[in-house]
């Protein structure tokens, strides 16, 4: 298998040989349009990049955000146990990628530097949401005159 890695930020910093070896312990998965890819409360269990498509992030039934190709979902359930804070949704049908757990352990046993470079990623990468968040918070809603 030799997916187009190349297109994801989360994977960036990793060099081209190593992005095609990740691809190996990768599992292609179509979606069709409005069909549920993970559920709240659900276990996480697996990281996804999409290829095609776009997915609605769903929170209480309200779309609070859309992805499409190029972007990855669920990268923390590598690295922490946990359950799913969201729906995603197929808006139209759409491809991924999926990297479970079981196959991240896989890759942690037969490749750990490659391993620890993709665990530094999806930490940088929610370093940057939290300080983006904060941030936000920060900023006033209104000028007061």
């Amino acid at each position: 298998m030799n997916p187009p890695l190349d297109q994801f930020s989360l994977l960036a910093e990793i060099v081209p040989d190593d992005r095609r070896a990740l691809g190996e312990f990768l599992v292609p998965r179509e979606i069709d349009a409005g069909s549920v890819l993970f559920r709240t409360t659900e276990e996480a269990e697996e990281l996804f990049f999409v290829t095609g498509g776009s997915l609605a992030i769903r929170s209480e039934g309200q779309t609070v955000a859309e992805l499409g190709a190029g972007e990855a979902l669920g990268a923390l359930c590598l690295v922490s146990v946990g359950r799913r804070e969201c729906d995603a949704v197929a808006i139209e049908p759409t491809s991924v990628l999926c990297l479970s757990r079981e196959s991240y352990l896989r890759l942690r046993a037969d490749l750990p530097a490659l391993a620890l470079q993709l665990e530094e990623a999806i930490l940088r990468s929610f370093a940057s949401l939290v300080r983006n968040i904060l941030v936000d918070a920060r900023v006033p809603s209104g000028s007061v005159s």
